[in-house]
């Protein structure tokens, strides 16, 4: 999930500005479960409020052995994933009224006040953002095209586009969040030719369409990552990156994949979601079962910066990452359980539920409210399903629009398992906590 200003498309974090992005979780992901043995040690600087350094180095090691697969494949295979050390310094200043904020520099041009830049530990006006008032929050009537599976959002101008898996991107608009029309695919009608070479290389694929889009602005254009998976349950995969400068134009013009999965590694590249440190440098988060969510890092005009993976988090069975800076916190949300009636799965059978940690800075580490490590199974609940209307909750993103911050997800229909679209307003509490809420 991203959030930019609305002037020169940079990286931020308060929206009601031009952009904002929000994350997803595979659609109809392959649910293998497997046990890992984990070690992380020392930790990553972060930045903002000043110059932080923090040393020591990041390591991931051990192995995934499958069990009790779901959807016919069970992980295996062994991952060393090293980490770094460093310092990286920052600041975390906002000025409010459409000035320079934190690293990012750039103005603001919607309504005269906010934040905008990257905004670090300084905290700064994101602290005014998604203040709860001790109220329980609903969900927000929606009509039209209320279908989602994996949504994101992104706003231009006085618009929200949505995106979500599907033919083609799918995609639609609103004016107000609430009612949704259809809207061109990002793709128009055809995939690039990578996709045909790719796919032509694995024997038995089943590539339906790509899935769990993320939106987000940066280096003065509009991206998306979206997932290409070869084969339901398998890790033969490729994120691919796609950019526009107008984003009512179509198609986006693909780059390729930045980064693929040819069934042999401990991860899987699919559900990708991009966040931002505190001097404005972009991430990229993504994973799905296997050993778990990592995040490695890209260059300022979305391309991939070299080949490091840091782990996040893991859990038997977790995906669709999301990050999200706010008041000195970055918090990534995930999604555990099961996805998607069909595949072998029924409606009772889903178990699809959102949770969050926190860290002081982007490459973690992440712990939950009771301080447990992310990558030790922690996470502490935001949304599951209520088994009466809702069978099951997950695949989310998060919506910064002027001083809300909203929950953007998918919640299967107890009756029949339709997916469909949720948007909820997401306070954070006293402790800069995020509130739970019903689905």
């Amino acid at each position: 999930m991203n959030i930019s200003r609305a002037a020169g498309l940079g990286p931020g974090r308060v929206a009601s500005w031009l952009g904002l992005g929000l994350l997803s979780v595979l659609p109809l992901e392959g649910c293998s479960s497997g046990e890992a043995n984990r070690g992380a040690g020392g930790a990553f600087p972060g930045s903002g409020g000043g110059a932080l350094a923090l040393g020591g180095s990041e390591t991931v090691g051990g192995s995934a052995v499958g069990g009790g697969a779901v959807g016919g494949h069970a992980p295996g295979g062994t991952s060393n994933v090293g980490g770094r050390a460093g310092l990286i310094g920052g600041s975390g200043g906002v000025q409010a009224g459409g000035g320079a904020a934190g690293s990012g520099g750039a103005s603001l041009t919607s309504g005269g006040s906010g934040a905008g830049g990257a905004l670090g530990s300084g905290g700064g006006e994101s602290c005014n953002i998604g203040v709860w008032d001790g109220q329980p929050k609903a969900s927000l009537e929606l009509s039209g095209n209320t279908f989602a599976h994996d949504p994101t959002m992104i706003r231009v101008g006085d618009t929200y586009y949505r995106f979500w898996t599907g033919d083609f991107i799918s995609s639609a608009t609103s004016k107000d969040l609430r009612n949704w029309a259809n809207a061109p695919s990002v793709y128009g009608n055809s995939y690039p030719s990578w996709v045909t070479t790719w796919l032509a290389q694995i024997p038995g694929q089943t590539f339906n369409f790509p899935w769990a889009p993320d939106a987000s602005s940066f280096g003065g254009k509009l991206h998306i990552y979206s997932s290409f998976s070869a084969k339901f349950g398998d890790n033969i995969s490729c994120i691919t990156h796609l950019s526009t400068s107008n984003i009512a134009s179509v198609p986006w013009t693909d780059h390729g994949p930045i980064i693929c999965t040819e069934g042999s590694e401990s991860y899987n590249a699919i559900d990708a979601d991009v966040g931002f440190d505190g001097d404005g440098n972009a991430f990229l988060a993504l994973g799905s079962f296997w050993d778990g969510i990592f995040i490695t890092a890209l260059n300022a005009d979305g391309s991939r910066s070299g080949e490091e993976l840091t782990r996040l988090a893991w859990a038997s069975q977790i995906e669709a990452p999301v990050l999200f800076e706010r008041c000195g916190y970055y918090y990534l949300f995930v999604t555990w359980g099961l996805c998607c009636p069909g595949e072998g799965r029924s409606v009772s059978d889903l178990t699809y539920r959102v949770a969050v940690g926190r860290s002081r800075n982007i490459l973690g580490p992440y712990v939950d409210k009771s301080g447990k490590a992310m990558t030790d199974g922690g996470g502490t609940l935001i949304v599951q399903g209520d088994k009466t209307t809702w069978a099951a909750a997950g695949h989310s993103d998060i919506l910064v629009d002027g001083d809300k911050i909203y929950h953007t997800y998918h919640a299967y229909r107890q009756s029949n398992g339709a997916a469909e679209l949720r948007i909820v307003e997401l306070p954070f509490d006293d402790e800069a906590w995020p509130v739970a809420h019903t689905p």
